[in-house]
């Protein structure tokens, strides 16, 4: 794979239109120098963070650059999810997105595999063009400016007079947009060329993709479906009146049970009492013969001892 190749694909999808161009970017880079005659410069041979992580992704034109240094061997992944970025609503922001990376040396490394043990970038003359243009990012704002962004991670920059510093910075980050914009067309309409050019294993298999979108477009179709029904329901005409008429005979019956319930509950009382009344001419029936009784009883017993006597 040469990068020479990838650039003549490229032009022949005449992108200028879409590119975006260093006189177009507006800076947003707020207090970090007047951007006039000072400027934010990271001082990278100073600081001590290892501020560069595992897995750093690598765009489509970083892929021969490596390749011509013998460093594709560090590479895994593929680009998946990637033809559709610059085709979703959001910006992308939903879609699964994934690209080449330089892969760690194990599953536990937190760190990427060409920082040193002095936490320095050991192939730095050859590193990808994202990290050439760290911290500063171009991004397209909801109004479709082209701004120029300071990512929040890098805290080890000096306010400087050197403008040429950073506008390599800058320079760097216009092309890292740009590239990937046009790595994005080439994914979508010039894919077996790439396959031809030797980019076809860090490339998404065709048939996953038809399947994918086979997939999306059913899962469409079912959210349509469901919003036409939805839509049907609230422009069928409503007969208001039998709704309020059911709604009027349900509460007539409900009153109808609850005053039935009421005379029920008023006879179960009256059952109560008169069984209550019932039982105690019983209980105090039976008391009356058994006081008598004892009386008689114990009569008969005092006679007996008068005539003892």
């Amino acid at each position: 794979m040469k990068l020479e190749e990838l650039k003549v694909l490229a032009s022949e999808l005449k992108l200028g239109d879409v590119l975006v161009k260093s006189e177009d970017v507006i800076l947003s880079i707020d207090g970090r120098g007047d951007l006039k005659k000072t400027f934010p410069v990271p001082n990278c041979s100073k600081c001590l963070e290892k501020c560069c992580p595992s897995g750093v992704a690598v765009s489509l034109f970083d892929i021969p650059r490596l390749a011509d240094r013998g460093l594709d061997k560090f590479l895994a992944g593929r680009f998946e999810g990637y033809v559709e970025l610059f085709l979703a609503d959001d910006g992308g922001e939903s879609v699964k997105l994934s690209r080449p990376y330089m892969a760690p040396e194990t599953s536990e490394s937190k760190y990427c595999v060409f920082l040193n043990e002095e936490r320095r970038c050991s192939i730095y003359e050859d590193r990808p063009l994202i990290c050439r243009a760290y911290p500063v990012a171009v991004r397209i704002d909801e109004d479709r400016n082209r701004l120029a962004l300071w990512l929040g991670g890098c805290q080890n920059y000096e306010i400087s007079t050197d403008e040429a510093a950073f506008r390599r910075l800058l320079s760097s980050a216009i092309q890292d947009y740009n590239e990937k914009v046009t790595a994005n067309a080439l994914l979508m309409h010039s894919r077996n060329k790439l396959r031809e050019c030797g980019f076809g294993k860090y490339m998404e298999d065709e048939w996953q993709i038809l399947i994918d979108r086979h997939k999306k477009g059913k899962e469409m179709q079912k959210q349509i479906s469901d919003l036409q029904q939805v839509v049907d329901r609230l422009r069928a005409p409503q007969d208001y009146t039998s709704i309020i008429q059911r709604l009027q005979s349900e509460n007539d019956w409900l009153k109808e049970r609850m005053v039935a319930l009421e005379n029920e509950m008023a006879q179960q009382r009256e059952r109560a009492h008169s069984i209550i009344s019932d039982l105690t001419r019983q209980l105090s029936s039976e008391h009356s013969k058994l006081v008598e009784s004892f009386l008689r009883q114990n009569g008969k017993q005092e006679k007996r001892h008068f005539w003892k006597r």
